[in-house]
This record gives structure tokens, sequence and C-alpha cells, in this order.
């Protein structure tokens, strides 16, 4: 059986699955249920890691894998409080090493067709937005709140309908971005600002859905 951690994975000539700004997600082609996060070289942070001079310590540090360290961290932090991570993560399986650099490994969503899980975007573009997705994004927010985690980009296109269980899942948008965290230490601070995203995530559900 090949092995998801020391193998020299090819994915060169592969079509992604998804393109974000900071990454570009392929299908693993041995594991059905394992997805491959490559970063991307023109991403922002590998920008500024290469501009000459000073550079803030996460960016001297982690380079273009700062969001990697972030979303890491939260993952150790839902694991330190319970002992597991909750439902609305994707598991990780670790890094890989790929002919287009290195790589995340992290669980494949499937959605109910079995085929990989919807972004809430693609639902709400298809008019799929109804009672009870709405009632699963009530859920995903009271649970992200009760979790402590530090959410940051919880836009619809980071979040997808999963079949098996029927929940909502994050695949993106954990750990915060300023210096000076103080969602992380204050429960009222955290919550605000995800009230704010719910807020935000609705509306543009809406707008999104055809009249």
């Amino acid at each position: 059986m090949p092995d998801i951690i020391s193998e020299t994975i090819h994915l060169s000539d592969q079509r992604p699955l998804a393109e974000g700004k900071e990454s570009i997600v392929y299908q693993h082609p041995e594991f059905l249920n394992v997805l491959l996060k490559v970063p991307r070289r023109q991403s922002r942070h590998f920008r500024a890691f290469a501009k000459p001079g000073l550079k803030r310590y996460a960016v001297w540090r982690y380079r273009g894998l700062i969001n990697w360290y972030r979303e890491y961290e939260e993952y150790l932090a839902a694991v330190a409080r319970s002992g597991d991570l909750p439902g609305f993560l994707p598991r990780l399986f670790g890094f890989s090493s790929t002919d287009l650099g290195p790589a995340f490994a992290v669980e494949r969503i499937s959605g109910p067709d079995g085929q990989p899980a919807p972004t809430l975007t693609e639902l709400a573009r298809a008019g799929r937005i109804d009672d009870h997705i709405l009632g699963l994004v009530d859920e995903l927010f009271d649970q992200i709140a009760e979790s402590g985690l530090v959410t940051q980009d919880l836009h619809a296109g980071n979040i997808v309908w999963s079949g098996d269980p029927d929940r909502l899942v994050l695949i993106e948008g954990l750990g915060d971005r300023v210096l000076i965290r103080v969602r992380v230490f204050s429960k009222r601070a955290r919550l605000r600002a995800l009230a704010r995203d719910k807020q935000a995530l609705l509306a543009k559900l809406r707008e999104l859905s055809p009249e």
C-alpha cells in the first residue's frame, strides 16, 4: 500500500478540485478520502517573504505557510480542550511531499450524492438554501461558539455540506491574522465577531440565491 507520508506524490498532471487565494486543492491519487492542499506560490504570504528588508516574525519563520501554522494551532487547541476534534472540522492527516511542493493532507468531505461536498456558495447559486440548510448554519455557528476556536473568513465558499453525517463543515478559516490576538483571550470579543460573520454570511447567501 502506498505510504501517504513518505512517498512523493505526483500532482502536476492532475486537474485541481478547487483553487483559493492561498492554496490549490487536489484529490489524493491513492486515497479517495484524502485531499491535498498545496500552497499557491503566488500567494501574498510568499510575495511578502520575497520582498527585501525586515519581515514580521510569522512571515520570516513560516514563509508562505503561515495559514497552515494558524490552522494547525487551532486544531491543537481543539484537541487540548476536549481530546478530539469538533464535528464541524475535517480531519488532518499530516504533511506530504509532492512534485508541486509540500502538501497538507486533509479529509475529503463528501456531499449527500457521494461527490465532493458542495459549498454554501454553490448551494446558494443553485437555489438550494432552504430551511434545512439554514438550520445547519445555525448549528454550525453554535458549535463554533461552543468550541472556543478562533475563526476568520467565514464566507460561503469555505463551508461545505456533508452528506454523512448531515452537517456543515468548515474547510478553511481557522486562526487569527492580527498581531494582538484579542479573540484568543476574550470570549466576548470572539462571540461578537462570530455574530457579525454569521450575519454577513446569511446576507451573502440571500444575495447569491436566484430571485
